[in-house]
């Protein structure tokens, strides 16, 4: 636990408290620590270690036995959270469960999870394996998925939690006595496998199917609401006025749809302004404090430069 509360001290700004690490780590609703997960690229590592105590975060963050091999070996996502990772992997756990099942004509089995958003992926998907009867390319992507995660990553974890037809699948306990691993040290494993699962079927031309199964980070109460205006064709005086709230609120909900993948279209916010040039002075000065961002490019308000950041974190902006 303690590799990946020293990979994000490598990937966090100077400036920034071991608070906002803590707030990224356990996943603290505010939208502070959503933009502090984007912008560090730690997006992956939000909500990962919701019940840890910030007495045990300060004993691991001061722990100097460090392997730095281990630190090397953990990879981030910029576009997901460790709960998108791991619904994503339950979605794709239940599709292979109950196709499994549903061959062997058992109809009565005890679904993986529970997850509302899970389950209704998953009943999507399988109607229209089932309507187009697309149970062997789904295998198949099943099976390339699993290669290029062993291609990439050699040895591989995530694997002993799939379940089908009369197959229980591993607890993590069982997985260390295999591997012979500490538990610790496959939780670290194991989200480098989600990370990596993720960048494999973000790729929707590769895996058309297993694409679908991709579950969006949870959007706050609020943020929800601002959504369902934007897709009503609100404007910004239109979303405040209908929560109640100041302009800088929406701005924050607007930054938290784009952080979480719900909205990619930047040149609708950006259209009036020409920002080419901050991203490629921000590519040059990552760690700077929104303040001197400002001060350099005065034409821009703070939510452009933190949309803009997003978007560069993100993979989705560029100079070119």
């Amino acid at each position: 636990m303690y590799n990946l509360i020293h990979f994000a001290y490598t990937k966090s700004h100077n400036y920034k408290t071991e608070k906002s690490i803590f707030n990224i780590i356990t996943g603290k609703k505010s939208h502070q620590t959503f933009f502090d997960a984007c912008s560090q690229q730690l997006l992956s590592l939000y909500h990962s270690m919701p019940k840890l105590k910030y007495p045990l975060f300060e004993q691991y963050s001061s722990n100097s036995n460090i392997n730095e091999q281990q630190i090397q070996n953990i990879i981030s996502h910029p576009r997901h959270t460790y709960d998108s990772l791991l619904n994503t992997f339950n979605a794709l756990q239940l599709l292979t469960q109950t196709l499994s099942n549903i061959q062997h004509d058992n109809y009565q089995f005890v679904p993986i999870t529970q997850h509302r958003t899970v389950h209704q992926k998953v009943k999507d998907l399988y109607k229209k394996i089932s309507d187009d009867q697309l149970e062997k390319s789904f295998i198949a992507e099943l099976t390339l998925l699993f290669q290029s995660l062993t291609n990439h990553n050699n040895d591989i974890y995530i694997h002993y939690y799939l379940q089908g037809f009369e197959e229980s699948m591993y607890t993590r306990q069982q997985v260390s006595l295999i591997e012979a691993i500490s538990q610790e040290m496959l939780f670290e494993l194991e989200m480098r496998d989600l990370v990596t699962l993720m960048y494999e079927i973000e790729n929707e031309e590769k895996y058309p199917l297993l694409h679908s199964l991709i579950i969006l980070p949870t959007l706050l109460n609020k943020t929800e609401k601002t959504y369902l205006g934007i897709q009503n064709g609100l404007n910004f005086k239109q979303l405040a006025a209908q929560q109640n709230v100041k302009p800088n609120t929406i701005d924050d909900h607007i930054l938290e749809l784009f952080i979480k993948g719900y909205i990619t279209d930047y040149d609708s916010y950006l259209n009036h302004v020409e920002y080419k040039p901050f991203i490629t002075y921000y590519i040059a000065n990552r760690s700077e404090r929104l303040r001197s961002y400002k001060d350099t490019f005065s034409e821009l308000s703070y939510f452009e430069i933190k949309l803009i950041i997003v978007g560069v974190e993100r993979g989705e902006l560029n100079v070119t």
